[in-house]
């Protein structure tokens, strides 16, 4: 089973489900994991309704061909038609309310897959800077979401269902042709807000190392000593790379989860505040509601509204 308790009567979530595929029990997914599949071969069973939850360690994009519905995605909705994707990087909370007869694919890839595979191409610090937060379709990518998208995805289908001679390295091959194909969407001014520049490879270590330890009490001062970095190098990366401090990105990953859990979580916000790294409450309380201009309770309450629970 998931790591979560079920939904409770009025759909929200005691815990926000951790899965492999969805449905699936977490643990079943490791290192070099590639998996695709059509959007009717599992929605229907679901009435349609993907409720969110989120994969540890598994990335996805849903590309869809014909039909609709509304992506949820950490506390926001977006309605959707085909010819749309989404990009879904691991962690990030997420639920789907396709119309009946949607088709499409759903494509799901490890992160050491997506990091090999993008791994000294020309373009794999700007993919891999893009690749870290939702990407959705864009209208200028019309071309490459009727066209390129659907070919490279029933190509990786192939590789997938029928493994041939030399199957690692055409998956990881059709997968930097989607991954570009997703770059291709975006426009200029995105592309220099997302990707920074060429010192993104310290940015990027960095970035990793917030999300596996954001939960820790650590000073910027121990990060950048434990990246092989003095404070004022890492404050000059990230302030080239998206014009942020690094206090100000481990804060800003920090209110992502509280936001989370105070949307999908039924727990107390004591205990939220205790399982994010933070010994008090009310220091919890003081600094959501100054990232976040409202208190966690009023968030919280807020939130549960626009999305139609209470």
């Amino acid at each position: 089973m998931p790591r979560t308790e079920r939904p409770s009567p009025t759909g929200r979530l005691y815990r926000i489900p951790v899965f492999g595929l969805y449905g699936a029990a977490a643990g079943q997914a490791s290192g070099g994991y590639v998996h695709i599949e059509t959007i009717s071969s599992r929605a229907p069973a679901h009435d349609w309704e993907i409720l969110v939850h989120r994969h540890e360690n598994l990335a996805q994009c849903v590309l869809v061909q014909e039909g609709g519905g509304t992506l949820e995605v950490e506390g926001e909705k977006v309605d959707f038609a085909a010819p749309w994707f989404v990009w879904m990087p691991s962690a990030a909370v997420h639920g789907f309310r396709f119309d009946t007869g949607t088709e499409g694919h759903v494509l799901t890839v490890s992160d050491d897959v997506v990091a090999g595979s993008i791994a000294g191409v020309p373009e794999g610090e700007r993919l891999a800077q893009l690749l870290l937060r939702p990407v959705f379709a864009a209208a200028r990518g019309e071309e490459e979401i009727a066209i390129s998208m659907p070919g490279t995805m029933r190509a990786i289908a192939r590789e997938h269902d029928l493994p041939r001679t030399g199957v690692t390295a055409a998956l990881q091959a059709h997968l930097v042709l989607l991954l570009v194909a997703i770059l291709r969407t975006r426009t200029l001014s995105e592309l220099a807000e997302t990707l920074g520049n060429q010192g993104a490879t310290g940015f990027r270590r960095f970035r990793e190392h917030v999300e596996r330890n954001f939960r820790r009490q650590e000073s910027i001062d121990d990060i950048a000593s434990q990246l092989g970095m003095s404070r004022g190098q890492l404050y000059a990366v990230t302030m080239r790379a998206v014009g942020k401090s690094p206090l100000r990105i481990l804060h800003d990953r920090r209110i992502i989860e509280c936001k989370r859990e105070l949307t999908y979580s039924s727990q107390p916000i004591a205990q939220i505040a205790y399982e994010l790294g933070f010994s008090d409450e009310a220091y919890f309380s003081r600094f959501f509601t100054k990232h976040a201009g409202m208190s966690p309770s009023a968030f919280r309450k807020a939130r549960r509204k626009a999305l139609g629970s209470d």
